[in-house]
């Protein structure tokens, strides 16, 4: 009997670390690429110049997350259900440039779109005599 028991709890526990394993593979909406050729201000962190990765992940009923990672710098962003998009089918993250100041404003994923306000660009805009600024779009490629 005693070895029955200790059997079971280890065939429990294979079970248990298999199904875990495979949900947490499953959790995994989306993963990609993308390059800044600058360092750029997201959410109030400064992301330096170099290759990055991202993942979006489930994590809550109406809240997913997107997990930047760099060499240098990583960076977590709730994705709210309100971001998802029907009608969006490309891959972009779109940057604000003025002067040598980079902030990103949107990103577009296939299935989201994702706006980010920047007070700083704004207070930038109204100190500086020079309020011209442009948007750059940075390539995203998606790993299906």
């Amino acid at each position: 009997m005693r070895i029955f028991s200790r059997a079971l709890v280890v065939v429990v526990g294979l079970l248990c670390i298999g199904v875990l394993s495979s949900s947490v593979l499953a959790d995994n909406l989306m993963v990609g690429t993308f390059k800044l050729s600058h360092p750029t201000r997201w959410n109030g962190k400064l992301l330096p110049a170099g290759d990055y990765q991202f993942k979006l992940t489930r994590a809550q009923w109406d809240v997913n997350m997107l997990v930047i990672s760099g060499e240098k710098q990583s960076l977590n962003v709730m994705v709210f259900a309100q971001s998802a998009c029907e009608s969006c089918k490309s891959e972009a993250l779109r940057t604000m440039v003025q002067g040598d100041s980079r902030i990103v404003t949107s990103l577009d994923l296939p299935g989201y779109h994702l706006e980010f306000k920047n007070p700083r660009m704004e207070e930038a805009k109204e100190t500086t005599s020079d309020t011209s600024s442009w948007v750059e779009q940075v390539a995203i490629h998606v790993n299906q």
